[in-house]
């Protein structure tokens, strides 16, 4: 039997640190396209803009992260 869900995840942003000691950001995001008939029209606009925020930021982040060991590394050797 299935149930239905009263949220959804529309976007996730993970560190993952594995025992070789490699460092990976993983985001994830939901088609939009999909949530578009459980929402208004502006709660979908609303959603949409906030997805697309976040998901400049967390690119920031990535970046930021991946400059910050990069640089780590270089002065270690």
């Amino acid at each position: 039997m299935k149930t239905k869900r009263k949220e959804a995840l529309v976007l996730g942003y993970k560190l993952l640190y594995d025992r070789s000691g490699k460092l990976v950001s993983e985001r994830t995001s939901t088609d939009m396209t999909i949530l578009k008939k459980y929402l208004t029209k502006e709660e979908y606009n609303t959603l949409d803009t906030v997805v697309r925020e976040a998901t400049l930021k967390l690119d920031g982040v990535h970046k930021y992260l991946e400059d910050y060991l990069n640089a780590r590394v270089m002065t270690q050797k």
